[in-house]
């Protein structure tokens, strides 16, 4: 045990977390912009969309809307924070680390640049290296398009450095009732109805809005598998919602810990639908923002572990429902898994001020999400949010109940019953030195 402690204390201390001292008194300073990575289909006309075996690995016909990567750089001017949101499926394993690469010399590294995709099913794919070995899954992997995306989440992150400026933030969260439900349960089912709002604005007598950061947790699959078009989705109508009432600011969107979660709602049919409900969802969160308070200096913080998994194993899930969808046997998943997924994931954790925001490397069900924040809470969070799809994917994340139950998303859970419970565990000591006395 003494060990482990060790080993987790210098995980801190190498992820950035200071463990001692208080923020500079200069107060905040701010920075965001917003970069297309909408590819060009003349130029990579091979690329499928994500997150639907039946398409069978079609390229994508067409765009309909731009996909964006949206990046928001704080400081305290001893702390440095990138938010990195994106409109993509995942975030591959390997994409941060080459995304930080190209970063080098702005002091961002592993524990304070979070970088998580909105899990749109409408966003090409072709991005995870385990595509050459299981294609339909991934995307045959396109490494010239690989390095094309990195190269636009890392310009992405430079704009929002270079534009760093005096800054005052604050958050609001509130429940909203009927736009998200459970799709495991037929009997409604725990869902997170919370949606909560961080609020940036420039320090001046009269200040301008610079970023609405958006957290909000379901499933963007309202256009289906039968869709071959590039669009944002309803995160993406929701973000260009908002951005016009920002006036040149930008819209990030996280989503929560939603592999349960899924949209709810009367909006509509196929591309109306996810107008009409991205822009309700983004009217909630403008009125919700209108009443944030306020505050420069806020306190930053950096905390993040690397997490041994644990073993891979094949879920009695996996035949009946993912083997099916996606053509492949238990013994060639066991033979593939070590090629498709990592053995080790970093988990992370980034106060800003009285929130905090929990990075969580695939696609967690709710119930895990709802504990990570109620540790949060109880750790001295006010605003805790969860990020799923962040910094990297290990697949499914549920609780041993719930993966015992079986379905689809057991089927694509590699790690065992016991992920989920270690995985809130974790996180638990991953954010409580953010908010013990005496702390940053």
């Amino acid at each position: 045990m003494e060990a482990k402690a060790l080993i987790w204390m210098v995980c801190l201390a190498v992820a950035g977390l200071a463990l001692s001292g208080t923020p500079a008194a200069a107060g905040l300073l701010a920075g965001e912009a917003r970069v297309s990575i909408t590819p060009s289909l003349a130029q990579f006309p091979t690329i499928s969309l994500g997150g639907f075996g039946d398409r069978m690995g079609k390229p994508a016909q067409s765009v309909h809307d731009d996909i964006y990567c949206r990046a928001l750089v704080l400081s305290d001017g001893s702390t440095k924070l990138a938010l990195v949101a994106t409109d993509l499926l995942v975030i591959a394993p390997g994409m941060k680390e080459a995304v930080l690469a190209k970063l080098q010399g702005l002091g961002f590294d592993q524990g304070n640049l979070l970088l998580a995709a909105a899990h749109n099913h409408s966003s090409p794919e072709c991005l995870h290296p385990g595509g050459d070995v299981w294609p339909l899954a991934f995307g045959k992997f396109h490494p010239q398009f690989y390095e094309w995306m990195n190269c636009r989440l890392a310009e992405a992150v430079r704009a929002a450095h270079a534009r760093l400026q005096p800054a005052q933030l604050g958050f609001a969260s509130a429940p909203l009732a009927g736009f998200n439900r459970n799709r495991r349960s037929t009997g409604g089912g725990l869902i997170d109805p919370t949606l909560t709002v961080m609020k940036v604005a420039t320090r001046e007598a009269k200040p301008h809005l610079l970023a609405l950061v958006v957290n909000f947790t379901a499933h963007p699959t309202m256009l289906g598998g039968d869709s071959f078009i590039i669009s944002g989705e309803w995160p993406g109508a929701m973000a260009r919602a908002l951005e016009a009432r920002l006036a040149g600011g930008s819209a990030l969107f996280f989503n929560g810990t939603q592999g349960d979660q899924t949209t709810s709602g009367s909006f509509g049919s196929g591309l109306e639908r996810i107008n009409n409900y991205g822009k309700a969802l983004a009217e909630r969160a403008w009125q919700l923002a209108r009443g944030v308070k306020m505050a420069s200096p806020v306190r930053l913080a950096a905390s993040s572990v690397l997490w041994e998994l644990p073993p891979y194993e094949v879920s009695p899930a996996f035949i009946e429902s993912t083997g099916e969808e996606y053509q492949m046997t238990p013994e060639g998943a066991r033979q593939l898994f070590s090629q498709l997924f990592p053995a080790q994931v970093r988990l992370q954790a980034l106060r800003v001020g009285d929130g905090v925001f929990m990075a969580v490397p695939g696609e967690a069900i709710v119930e895990l999400g709802l504990a990570m924040k109620k540790d949060a809470r109880a750790a001295g969070a006010r605003y805790p949010a969860a990020v799923g799809l962040a910094n990297s994917y290990i697949g499914y994340i549920l609780s041993p109940d719930q993966y015992r139950l079986g379905g689809y998303e057991s089927g694509t859970s590699f790690y065992g019953p016991e992920l989920g419970s270690r995985l809130v565990a974790e996180m638990g000591r991953t954010v409580q030195p953010l908010f013990a006395k005496g702390r940053p």
